[in-house]
């Protein structure tokens, strides 16, 4: 009866531990809500925190866009730009850890293509364009593979013929 209970609880926990863990989907999908509210970007500050399942790198990068979206949503210009640039320092930090990652480009690419010029935040557009769509077609992640070709063929910084390779 003893073993029975164990094996019971344990069962339990290991189904609730996967529910409570935030996976990378998950924490895209914040992203994105974080982006237009104030409320969901709290929260996606906080799934960027306590995320355990998803890899370092690409956390650090997401974190990164929270501080970001934080700045965003601030009204004080100083604090504005503080949050910015800590947002800025954690992502390309994470870029230059795993530079391959095409997900960190593709967030830093979104970032640099919408960033108002005097942030001077724009240098790596177009490397960061060339690593997206050179390493399009060998994206086994069904999820980032249509968020980036949903960004792509809308993006203004994205020619015709650049446009075909997401089609």
């Amino acid at each position: 009866m003893k073993k029975f209970i164990l094996l019971s609880a344990l069962i339990v926990l290991t189904f609730l531990q996967k529910a409570l863990a935030m996976d990378i989907i998950k924490l895209r999908d914040l992203y994105y809500q974080a982006s237009t509210d104030k409320k969901a970007s709290e929260k996606f500050a906080i799934a960027t925190s306590s995320a355990s399942d998803i890899e370092k790198t690409t956390l650090a990068g997401y974190s990164g866009m929270s501080w970001m979206i934080k700045a965003n949503h601030a009204f004080n210009p100083y604090n504005k730009l503080s949050y910015f640039f800590k947002g800025k320092d954690l992502l390309n930090g994470a870029i230059e850890a795993d530079p391959k990652n095409v997900e960190l480009r593709f967030l830093r690419y979104c970032v640099q293509t919408n960033a108002p010029a005097f942030l001077a935040y724009s240098g790596n557009i177009i490397s960061d364009k060339t690593v997206i769509i050179n390493s399009y077609s060998t994206i086994s992640d069904a999820d980032l593979k249509k968020r980036i070709k949903e960004y792509m063929l809308n993006s203004k910084d994205c020619t015709a013929t650049e446009k075909r390779i997401f089609q």
